[in-house]
């Protein structure tokens, strides 16, 4: 496809990344105040009267809000309108809350909720403010460590001792994206207790949940007592032994950043191994199947949500490979299908920007994010990076 390396292809994204800029506005404009769970939206208005029955923020199942003042941030970057830090900035005391009075109501997506806020606002404005509580939210995350299995526990409170309770004895997938809070915590104070848990989660993801030929389990499950593995276990794919098209994402990128902080070239390897993988099951509708083994009669619906996902995996790849043209390829062919208005909702007035995300047809706030983070690195703009 030459065509995804000249010049149209760059004013296509720009449209796209236009739109999303219009977007945030329209989001702030409609967000109600107070941070909850922005729920997967049909039609993209997050915030009409659905969102007061949303989980609180300081639910312990809370985990996608960062992805909207992500967004705001992104836009800020390139704009410089100050309006937007200044709304983002407001909310500064419910991040501060939620891990200093409910720490323990708190999972493994600490990451998620962190790094693109407290994270990102500390690297932009340098508030100590933000540094210190993101910090924490490390601190916490890093108390989900489980030794025996060495493995980041994904749910549940850590102070349920029942092997029969909710999140019992369970890694998942996911976790890779919420490694970096670690390894910048690390970076960042000269504690390497916060990089070795990464380390030790990531090599057990690598052991434990990378199938050999390249594809990945949701979840693994470990006996809770002993740290003995069980084996493979699935909460978001279509089954055990199916391949999440999402989760293979989370760790495509997951590695690839665990490879910027740590130079282990293992993880470099496996997240490109992950990706080659990952474009050999794409078909000629490029953004993938939400599982790419779905049972003959279930729908193929997609999820463009982890082809944006994917862009950002193959970029953070492309740092430290830059000759690999496939990645290159598939970077651009991904991110043209879906700026196309099949998946891309060019009206400005109407706050969710992908469509058909996470294989139910709805948008998703996460979706959004990593679409225009990846639209926002393909294009040169303005960007921190938060991860």
């Amino acid at each position: 496809m030459k065509e995804t390396i000249t010049g149209p292809i760059e004013a296509k994204l720009e449209q796209a990344w236009q739109v999303g800029i219009k977007k945030i506005y329209a989001g702030i404009a409609q967000f109600p105040g107070g941070l909850r769970e922005i729920a997967e939206s049909k039609d993209g208005r997050y915030f009409e009267e659905s969102y007061e029955s949303m989980l609180d923020f300081y639910h312990i199942g809370c985990w996608v809000p960062s992805f909207f003042t992500g967004w705001a941030l992104i836009a800020y970057e390139s704009s410089d309108d100050r309006s937007l830090l200044r709304w983002a900035n407001g909310l500064q005391g419910s991040y501060e809350k939620k891990v200093f009075e409910h720490a323990d109501n708190t999972m493994h997506d600490l990451g998620f909720l962190y790094s693109p806020y407290c994270v990102k606002l500390y690297k932009l404005i340098g508030d100590l403010n933000h540094r210190k509580t993101a910090l924490r939210s490390a601190e916490v995350l890093a108390s989900r460590y489980v030794v025996k299995g060495e493995y980041l526990k994904a749910w549940g409170r850590m102070d349920e001792n029942d092997p029969s309770s909710w999140g019992s004895g369970i890694a998942i997938i996911d976790t890779m994206m919420n490694l970096p809070l670690l390894f910048w915590a690390t970076e960042e104070t000269g504690n390497y207790y916060y990089r070795d848990i990464a380390i030790k989660h990531a090599d057990m993801t690598m052991k434990r949940m990378v199938r050999p030929d390249g594809s990945v389990y949701h979840a693994y499950r470990f006996d809770s007592d002993t740290g003995q593995p069980v084996g493979g276990d699935n909460h978001c794919g279509h089954s055990v032994e199916s391949y999440w098209a999402r989760g293979t994402t989370w760790a495509m990128y997951g590695f690839a950043i665990a490879y910027r902080y740590t130079g282990n070239r293992l993880y470099l390897e496996t997240a490109i191994r992950l990706s080659e993988h990952f474009i050999s099951q794409l078909d000629d509708k490029i953004v993938p199947v939400w599982d790419f083994r779905l049972p003959e009669q279930e729908p193929d619906h997609r999820d463009s949500s982890a082809a944006a996902i994917a862009a950002n995996a193959f970029m953070e790849i492309l740092r430290f490979d830059p000759g690999n043209v496939l990645l290159k390829e598939w970077t651009d062919r991904l991110l043209l299908k879906l700026s196309e208005e099949a998946y891309t909702d060019y009206n400005p007035d109407c706050p969710g920007l992908l469509q058909q995300s996470n294989g139910k047809r709805m948008y998703t706030i996460y979706g959004d994010y990593f679409f225009m983070e990846a639209l926002s690195k393909r294009l040169s703009k303005p960007l921190t990076d938060c991860w």
